[in-house]
């Protein structure tokens, strides 16, 4: 693509007027830049792009984007935000293929990747394809392509997008987080429907207070171009989704357990594993069986369910979909080596998500529940001590442990949890050995929760993603 179409529509400035060189690729990274590239500097938090500009040129690159004045041997398109310019061209690029496919973005501290797994099934159930995006990574039929980020950066979701609508897929169920929409990643993205699901601490390094994160947070709703059906599906058992639906101007669709709401669940059972709820629509009422264990479960159901609801989806397919979803990839998913005891893996990490998990098992039958859990490193530390409290109140050993400590030393960031209890916990800073201790440990009828990695592969040391997960670890302790 010449590169003055791929700008039409932008505002920029430029001294150079020769504008028809061919842009074969967009990179923001000048690490990968390939020769026939459009390079977009980012500034980041710790590094400038603008920086590499000149390096990004040395290997190829046939122009650059910049938020500041450079001089370089090729244009240099200079913009406001090149974050947003990113985001717009990277659309252009690629055809704008998000207009070609039905999106749902599900924001919310907790429960994102669960409401886009039950979304997919229901779809599914419905007889339409549909892909996931987020934390476990781009999923189509169970099968995942793995990613960085739980919403990829704008060229990546946009080629993704690309991919997808070549691969005839009609329905898109993607997690949406605060970093993306702060960072604009998804600022041209054509959503059909946006889901809040709840808002807790988390982030708080970043965002720095609870209003910018929620500001963040309802900037997906921002991006709805209003159409003839509900797109907004708000939690209002939540307070701030109670906030957030006086704020949006497009139609809504309300949801909760507790308050007054426009799609209203009712628990009729529940067992360790399975929940059936009765919802309420308007003049109709039918039954749910969720087959994941947990009242949060049962909330991101109702999110999913919503949502089909303000689509137009029968009721029966609704419940066939919500029916069909057995597990989900690293939530509160269970491990089974014919031991006598019970093993969950959970992606839980942060204070509100790692209560509810902890809550639902400490419902389930059990002689002790053991907790291995930590927190990660570079991230907000505030939360820190209280998951410490938390894990205390609810489990009967807590076993102290690393969890992508980055550039922080395991035994300080134990520490600061450590802060928080009043008890004495077990401090196994090396993540294998505290897994193989707390399986040790447990005798007939307990419970281990490995709390904190989920489906994640690796352990961030320093700057290194090193090998790792709590599956393989608890595979290695059974078969070794």
């Amino acid at each position: 693509m010449k590169l003055q179409e791929l700008l039409a529509g932008y505002a920029y400035r430029t001294e150079n007027n020769d504008l028809a060189v061919n842009v074969t690729g967009i990179a923001h990274d000048s690490r990968f830049v390939k020769p026939g590239d459009l390079f977009v500097c980012l500034e980041g938090l710790r590094v400038d792009g603008h920086l590499f500009a000149g390096q990004a040129v040395e290997k190829g690159a046939v122009a650059v984007v910049a938020a500041k004045p450079l001089v370089m041997p090729v244009p240099v398109i200079q913009v406001q935000d090149t974050r947003n310019a990113l985001s717009y061209l990277a659309d252009r690029f690629f055809g704008q293929p998000s207009k070609d496919l039905h999106i749902v973005g599900v924001t919310g501290t907790n429960g994102k990747t669960t409401t886009t797994h039950f979304l997919q099934s229901i779809y599914e159930a419905a007889g339409k394809t549909c892909a996931v995006i987020g934390t476990v990574g781009i999923g189509i039929d169970n099968n995942y392509l793995p990613v960085n980020l739980t919403t990829p950066e704008a060229f990546d979701l946009h080629r993704t997008f690309h991919q997808l609508r070549g691969k005839k897929v009609q329905n898109v169920a993607m997690e949406v987080s605060s970093h993306s929409l702060t960072w604009q990643r998804v600022e041209h993205v054509c959503y059909s429907t946006a889901i809040f699901t709840n808002l807790s601490h988390d982030h708080l390094d970043f965002h720095g207070t609870m209003e910018d994160y929620f500001l963040a947070k309802a900037h997906l709703f921002d991006l709805l171009q209003e159409k003839d059906y509900p797109q907004a599906i708000i939690n209002v058992d939540d307070p701030y989704g109670r906030r957030l639906q006086s704020m949006v101007k497009v139609k809504t669709l309300s949801y909760g357990f507790k308050e007054k709401a426009d799609v209203r669940g009712f628990i009729a059972s529940s067992s360790v594993d399975s929940t059936i709820m009765v919802v309420r629509y308007g003049r109709r009422e039918f039954e749910l069986n969720v087959r994941l264990a947990g009242e949060f479960n049962a909330y991101n159901a109702l999110a999913a369910t919503a949502a089909a609801l303000a689509e137009g989806i029968p009721v029966d397919v609704i419940a066939c979909g919500i029916d069909n979803l057995e597990t989900v990839p690293g939530r509160l998913e269970a491990v089974n080596f014919q031991q006598e005891f019970s093993i969950f893996i959970d992606f839980a990490h942060t204070p509100d998500g790692l209560e509810k998990v902890l809550h639902t098992l400490s419902q389930m039958p059990h002689r002790k529940l053991i907790t291995v859990f930590g927190c990660p490193g570079d991230r907000d530390r505030a939360k820190r001590p209280v998951m410490g409290r938390i894990a205390e109140v609810y489990s009967d050993i807590v076993i102290l442990t690393s969890d992508n400590p980055a550039s922080e030393s395991p035994e300080a960031i134990i520490q600061e949890i450590r802060a928080g209890m009043e008890s004495e916990p077990i401090i196994l800073p090396e993540r294998s050995e505290a897994v193989r201790y707390a399986l040790s440990l447990a005798q007939k009828g307990d419970i281990v929760l490995l709390a904190g990695k989920g489906h994640e592969n690796y352990q961030i040391i320093g700057d290194k993603h090193i090998p790792y997960s709590d599956r393989q670890a608890v595979e290695t302790f059974f078969i070794s």
